[in-house]
């Protein structure tokens, strides 16, 4: 129980420092995504879902990967996504893409005042949403609340 609350806290930083990251240089490192893969790997297989934890993740993988190809996503983004759906558990999924979309248009509200309206930038010349914060948010919730309730439960 120590290692999972341990690999939450862990989880908790390496998210923020991707949106930090995201933040400043609209990037996402593969080493975090990747330091988020181990994580979710070694979560999904405390509880028992690792099987399906892959799947969860090849699903957003390959979502993400046309909506990359579509350039509504980054494919940092995209990582990300995928490495935290292998630590949803199974029933979570929905609720982290509507969390995701839900903290995403939040992110868009502020960054359309702020490019548009105070710093009057024209269309197409921003520099894009850091939608790994949306994504982050999204997804480490249902994460957290899920794997808390398993630690209370015990």
């Amino acid at each position: 129980m120590q290692l999972t609350i341990l690999a939450i806290a862990s989880l908790l930083f390496v998210l923020t420092t991707c949106c930090v990251s995201d933040i400043r240089q609209r990037r996402i490192s593969n080493l975090s995504c990747l330091v988020v893969l181990v994580i979710s790997i070694w979560l999904a297989q405390s509880q028992q879902q690792l099987v399906a934890g892959l799947l969860r993740g090849c699903l957003i993988f390959f979502f993400s990967l046309l909506l990359f190809k579509l350039r509504w996503l980054a494919a940092g983004d995209g990582k990300l996504a995928s490495a935290l759906a292998i630590a949803l558990p199974i029933a979570s999924l929905s609720t982290a893409l509507i969390l995701t979309a839900t903290f995403g248009g939040v992110l868009a509200v502020i960054y359309l005042i702020k490019y548009r309206i105070i710093q009057k930038i024209p269309r197409g010349e921003d520099s894009g949403l850091p939608y790994g914060i949306a994504i982050s948010l999204g997804f480490y919730i249902p994460i957290l609340a899920s794997y808390l309730g398993a630690t209370t439960q015990s």
